[in-house]
């Protein structure tokens, strides 16, 4: 299944005939799809489907085997691997397991972001570290390590350090998975803050609770291709 591709010039991530193999077997195949700026979409489907192989593929975890992906103006085909954290600084990714670092405290944790991306001055690090802390709601812990948090205020941590380099594109593989349905609440709603600041926010689930409460496109896969896409009368989320 292919879909109709919006206008170039109002996509930030374009994919035109992505296929991906690991050996012998095929993670994703022929997928061709645009994702407007600032949209709210989210790709759903089985477990298998090919959900998470298309974010790694995004965020450069994995190199596509055919086609091409272009995330907001640059083809990832042409990246280099030194050139790989360029791309990734406009990206802010939420892992299902959190991939925190569990020697530095939370503030260390989100603080990091910021230092790779060049950031030097210390105050200017704390100032934006502490704002994202207390959007999420644990400005009250920043010097807690990983561990001794429960896994709803991990992922929270998380979100902090995925929001706190104001990415264009924020990827969020399977965020509520492991989460309580309370926990799971708090998620989505900093992820529709995100949005609502001006992110475009790509989410994979098979969270029926999620999709229940919509985004403006919910795409669904099944063995690494299009099963069928959806989209809500009037766009929007909520």
């Amino acid at each position: 299944m292919r879909i109709t591709p919006i206008k170039p010039d109002n996509a930030i991530i374009r994919f035109f005939e992505v296929s991906k193999r690991f050996g012998a077997s095929d993670a994703v195949v022929g997928i061709t799809f645009d994702i407007p700026r600032n949209d709210f979409l989210f790709i759903s489907g089985p477990s298998g489907a090919g959900k998470s192989t298309l974010m790694k593929l995004l965020y450069m975890g994995e190199r596509v085997t055919g086609g091409y992906i272009i995330v907001d103006g640059m083809n990832l085909n042409r990246i280099g691997r030194r050139q790989i954290p360029m791309v990734r600084r406009k990206l802010g990714v939420i892992f299902q397991d959190f991939k925190l670092v569990a020697s530095k405290t939370v503030f260390d944790n989100v603080a990091l972001v910021l230092e790779v991306a060049g950031l030097r001055s210390r105050k200017e690090i704390r100032r934006k570290v502490m704002d994202v802390l207390d959007t999420v709601g644990m400005s009250d812990r920043p010097d807690a390590f990983p561990l001794t948090l429960s896994g709803g205020e991990q992922q929270r941590i998380a979100v902090a350090r995925a929001m706190v380099g104001q990415p264009k594109i924020i990827l969020a593989d399977e965020p509520t998975a492991s989460l309580d349905p309370d926990s799971a609440e708090k998620i989505f709603n900093l992820l529709l803050a995100a949005h609502a600041g001006g992110a475009t926010v790509v989410i994979t689930t098979h969270d029926r609770d999620l999709l229940a409460r919509g985004g403006s496109n919910i795409i669904f896969l099944e063995g690494g291709r299009f099963a069928n896409r959806f989209s809500r009368v009037g766009g929007g989320v909520g």
